[in-house]
């Protein structure tokens, strides 16, 4: 009777396991070879969601997003580096989040105009953008 359970529970752990291994080890993926849903400028996109954020959520969530904008702020910690383009207003601006993927490309200065591509995670203050990559 203990063998039947033992069974029952291997034959249910195993594949669990299995799975959550695969999800684990699974490369990270950035917005690079995706072709963007949107293309505006920083000040747009932070206007758009400051005005009516259900409108913008509905427009921009979970899409890949192309913004242009002013550098404000460039933070680097470990692998993860994060830029803050200026969105037109003291209260904030598009935080654009991008994780390192082995290759070392240099960050931009603050006040360089740059275009950004990522997946739009919402508002919080600011704009948040996760998986970015500097557009050439």
């Amino acid at each position: 009777m203990k063998k039947k359970y033992l069974l029952i529970a291997g034959a249910i752990w195993i594949p669990l396991v299995l799975a959550g291994l695969y999800f684990y080890n699974k490369p990270h993926r950035n917005a690079g070879g995706l072709s963007a849903d949107a293309s505006l400028t920083a000040v747009e996109l932070y206007s758009q969601f400051q005005t009516n954020e259900p409108d913008a959520n509905k427009k921009y969530l979970d899409k890949i997003i192309e913004v242009k904008g002013k550098v404000t702020d460039v933070q680097q910690q470990g692998n993860s580096s994060s830029i803050q383009l200026d969105g037109g207003s003291p209260a904030g601006g598009i935080n654009c989040s991008i994780a390192a993927d082995g290759s070392r490309m240099p960050l931009p200065a603050k006040g360089a105009a740059i275009v950004v591509k990522g997946r739009c995670a919402g508002f919080l203050m600011d704009v948040n953008l996760v998986d970015c990559v500097i557009e050439p």
